[in-house]
């Protein structure tokens, strides 16, 4: 019997980066509303100071330095309110010494204004005088012109993530549109005979697909988009016809099942048909029999039918290849560290992806592993993520700090 000529995790991603340096994805320009998760294709420079105008950062009252030097609540400093700021509107007003005015937060100062003074240090004697609580420093509670961002600043590098807040700061200055890199195209092809489509009914000896809308889902979570779910029987022919056609539509193709080494096993033989195998077998536990093949330049993955099995070793190929297309390493922010709570036993020789679940306890992360065959798709949907051990490590004792990659 033939047996799998297998590589270290290591191994493998030296093996993607070499052959497959010449990925590149093309650009697209989008509505900032759809940019979220999306991928700068160049850096982005401000054309416009942040803020524009000089404003108060509190609701207060503006004021001289010298105006409130010493001031406190055994002796406040006195001071004529001489008119006060509309929100959202320019203001005209100048302050000179021995007066105050009033400016709402983000309301645009008085010319000569010092400082700011939080309402609560004030108190009104009347409808004209103000009495001041608390001295002020410097520019106190206020945010000049470029204080944030200044005309030809560079916000964003090329190949920055876009989050949340980043969506905020180009809208501050002005962007409707930006340019980012497509995302990569993923066709995932679920072989078997035994395969039916979710919603049918099982006969015995059917089973349902679980891998292809699982793996769709971990492509979707990457940053990656599935163009194509499809599936194809038992049948050289018939499969190696479903991997050509889904080449030319795909950055990248994946197969699940069919990996190992059995009769019906045909992805190897296929991507030989088509192209190179590049990997047949894979030093992981669990996930051994994978396969890593080139077609037509392209990227041709074979996964091992067992659904825990092939969504862990799909993360791991997956995040590799996404720093390919994107030129850096986007997923370090999806870790969290915690201590682990029981042992941990790893596979001698092989790299070993333990699913964990986490739980916070008064302030501390628990770490937590779970367990169960590779067949049971339950076991991940109860894990937070897994942890990592290398080929020398026996495992990791209760009490060790750990780094949890999450789902």
């Amino acid at each position: 019997m033939e047996l799998l000529k297998v590589k270290t995790v290591d191994e493998m991603k030296k093996i993607i980066r070499d052959t497959f340096v010449h990925l590149k994805l093309e650009t697209e320009k989008i509505s900032i509303n759809e940019s979220l998760g999306r991928v700068l294709e160049n850096e982005m420079v401000s054309t416009m100071n942040v803020p524009h105008f000089n404003r108060s950062v509190v609701d207060g009252f503006a004021v001289k330095l010298t105006d409130v030097q010493g001031a406190s609540t055994a002796i406040p400093g006195f001071l004529r309110i001489a008119g006060e700021v509309l929100m959202g509107k320019e203001t005209h007003l100048v302050l000179n010494q021995g007066e105050t005015i009033y400016v709402p937060t983000g309301g645009m100062l008085p010319q000569g204004t010092e400082a700011m003074v939080m309402i609560e240090y004030c108190e009104k004697l009347g409808d004209q005088d103000l009495a001041i609580y608390k001295n002020a420093g410097s520019n106190e509670n206020i945010m000049l012109i470029g204080d944030d961002i200044k005309i030809g600043d560079c916000v964003f590098q090329k190949g920055h993530l876009l989050r949340p807040q980043d969506i905020g700061v180009l809208s501050a200055l002005g962007y409707l549109e930006v340019d980012v890199f497509k995302l990569p195209r993923v066709t995932i092809i679920s072989t078997g005979d035994e395969i039916i489509r979710p919603g049918e009914v099982p006969k015995p000896g059917e089973v349902i697909d679980i891998n292809t809308p699982a793996l769709g889902a971990v492509t979707q979570r990457l940053g990656a988009r599935v163009v194509f779910m499809g599936y194809a029987r038992d049948d050289c022919d018939t499969i190696q016809l479903a991997v050509k056609n889904a080449i030319e539509k795909s950055d990248m193709v994946v197969l699940s099942g069919g990996s190992s080494m059995g009769e019906k096993d045909y992805t190897s033989k296929v991507i030989d048909n088509l192209g190179e195998v590049l990997i047949h077998g894979l030093s992981v536990k669990p996930g051994k029999p994978t396969i890593l093949g080139i077609v037509d330049g392209k990227p041709v993955v074979g996964l091992p039918g067992q659904p825990a099995s092939a969504i862990m070793v799909y993360m791991i190929i997956l995040r590799e290849f996404m720093t390919i297309f994107y030129g850096q390493d986007h997923f370090k922010y999806q870790t969290i560290q915690g201590k682990l709570m029981e042992n941990i036993h790893a596979a001698p020789g092989r790299r070993t992806f333990q699913t964990v679940a986490i739980k916070e306890v008064n302030g501390l992360i628990e770490v937590r592993p779970t367990y169960g065959k590779s067949g049971m798709i339950t076991l991940l949907s109860y894990s937070d993520g897994y942890i990592e051990m290398t080929e020398n490590e026996e495992g990791k004792n209760a009490g060790d700090s750990v780094q949890v990659t999450l789902f």
